[in-house]
């Protein structure tokens, strides 16, 4: 899960919530050898998880509820052509290769899955750690070229225009000022106050939640910058 880990590091100042991911990705790590039900299970739900957060950021139809319904199998193929709709890279002998990696998972997670259907003991049947470790590389090269395909679209304009609009609305004096224009000051803030893994990045949250005070230390943070030179 390194590489998939690594991209959505890289790309947290765009997608800071997508961090979530990144404790459910070790724990599937941690549990590969001592418990591979658990790890099988844990990927099962990375994939449904991704798949879900790219349709709702691509397909502003779709509502959660509705997801939340769907398969796994089904909710890859939806995120992969809603991909493909943008003209990336998705081919379309993936979609249908992915859907069966999903809906194997799915199989073994239903039958032998420790969390969402309790089992009694002994186990009738248990998965060992190859197949474990099978299940985990295969979700984690899934997890790349969804998660590469989709940083690799440009910011959905909607989202921009919706955080201005927000901004006008509650706090009509301040200035609109995006969160990417000022990365040398959200790399500071988030350095200064560093968050646990699968939380919003500092920066992100002081901007979305407290916009107020992110303009109050971004011009401090400016002026300090002006003295100091």
């Amino acid at each position: 899960m390194q590489q998939a880990t690594e991209l959505i590091v890289s790309n947290a100042g765009k997608y800071p919530e997508f961090r979530y991911y990144l404790s459910i990705m070790k724990k599937a790590e941690m549990n590969l050898s001592s418990q591979p039900d658990i790890c099988i299970e844990t990927c099962k739900s990375l994939l449904e998880g991704i798949s879900k957060s790219i349709i709702e950021r691509l397909d502003t139809t779709s509502e959660r509820k509705e997801l939340d319904k769907k398969e796994v199998g089904p909710l890859i193929k939806q995120a992969a052509r809603l991909l493909k709709q943008e003209d990336n890279v998705i081919e379309d002998d993936f979609v249908s290769r992915c859907s069966s990696l999903a809906y194997a998972l799915a199989t073994l997670r239903n039958e032998r899955g420790d969390i969402s259907h309790g089992k009694a003991v002994p186990k009738a049947t248990a998965s060992n750690d190859r197949l474990s470790s099978l299940c985990l590389s295969m979700t984690g090269n899934v997890i790349c070229y969804l998660l590469d395909a989709f940083y690799g679209l440009a910011p959905q304009p909607k989202q921009a225009e919706a955080k201005s609009i927000e901004i006008m609305e509650q706090e009509p004096d301040l200035p609109i000022i995006p969160y990417d224009d000022n990365t040398d000051f959200n790399d500071w803030l988030d350095g200064k106050y560093p968050l646990p893994e699968g939380r919003l990045i500092y920066s992100n949250a002081l901007y979305e939640l407290y916009y107020e005070d992110y303009i109050i230390q971004l011009e401090e943070f400016r002026e300090n910058l002006g003295e100091e030179a």
